[in-house]
């Protein structure tokens, strides 16, 4: 399985893993490109994030509720912005490693590559004193630090494999193997009630969806891989049959993380739970149903502060 920046070997790995597990059955009408008749067509209303249908907040929907209907603003906290904090960090370091091969060309090296590191450490320090704030300085600087550190010795070692390979490369094929992903990958979901703006955190060449998650292990997040399926098929027609979560775990005591990748398969089960769930909020929003307080609200959820006044 992959870590948590990945090469062109482990990719090939994974293809290969999927030709021996089971075809997952995914019927017709719950594919994306159905949009046009049946379950997966939007009932009309506002256009909803995945992250609204997927977020794992409220159980009730209530947070929905909130933010469309009453519009509440919601209120940040530490474990939120620590979650962005990684993931910012590590699309970053994905770009500027293709950035700084890009500007060197065919001369690119693994010192080069330090370069461009170091220099990312200082920018991102300086940018998320301000930015993420609630997360306090020392464990900002080591989750930065050891990112980008894993990240550029990752792209380093492939890419000296890749330059290695033959003396007739072009620069266009140079970045593509050595960072195989595409990341915040733009997707239009209109066609079936979603974002227009939809951005999966990383697409995987030639139909791999990659969603870094930084809190604990749950169903939504597998929810959130099917929309981002769906939303995929109606806008390609290509089908999408399993995705990538990289879940992240942050020890800080020990000031290491640990990333436990699992493939999910999106099968009727799956998508059927999140055509449901997106219908359901949208009658919320539609109607404006109040759902109620939740009787199970995760300390991290922003509009906490709203229903239950902070606690």
């Amino acid at each position: 399985m992959p870590g948590l920046f990945p090469i062109i070997e482990d990719i090939n790995s994974l293809y290969r893993d999927f030709r021996r597990m089971p075809p997952v059955e995914v019927s017709e009408e719950l594919r994306g490109w159905s949009y046009g008749q049946g379950v997966v067509a939007p009932p009309g209303g506002p256009l909803l994030g995945v992250s609204d249908i997927t977020g794992g907040f409220c159980d009730r929907g209530r947070d929905v509720y909130l933010r469309y209907v009453k519009r509440v603003q919601p209120r940040d906290n530490y474990l939120l912005q620590r979650g962005r904090l990684i993931h910012e960090t590590w699309t970053r370091t994905i770009v500027e490693v293709k950035r700084s091969i890009y500007n060197h060309g065919l001369d690119a090296s693994s010192q080069e590559l330090a370069n461009t590191a170091s220099t990312l450490k200082e920018k991102l320090r300086a940018e998320f004193n301000a930015k993420h704030s609630l997360v306090p300085e020392e464990e900002r600087t080591w989750l930065v630090d050891r990112i980008i550190n894993e990240g550029f010795s990752t792209y380093a070692s492939s890419l000296e494999r890749q330059l290695s390979r033959s003396r007739f490369l072009e620069i266009d094929g140079l970045v593509a193997a050595t960072v195989p992903l595409l990341t915040e990958y733009p997707i239009n979901g209109e066609k079936i009630g979603l974002s227009r703006a939809l951005r999966i955190d990383a697409l995987i060449p030639p139909g791999l969806i990659l969603e870094l998650k930084t809190r604990h292990p749950r169903r939504e997040f597998e929810l959130a891989l099917v929309g981002y399926a769906l939303a995929f098929e109606s806008e390609y027609e290509i089908p999408i049959d399993r995705g990538l979560l990289m879940y992240v775990e942050v020890d800080s005591p020990k000031r290491r993380l640990y990333v436990r990748p699992r493939i999910i398969a999106l099968g009727d089960a799956l998508r059927s739970e999140f055509v449901e769930r997106r219908d359901k909020l949208l009658e919320l929003i539609l109607y404006d149903e109040d759902p109620g307080v939740s009787s199970n609200c995760p300390s991290e959820c922003p509009y906490i502060h709203y229903c239950r006044g902070g606690e």
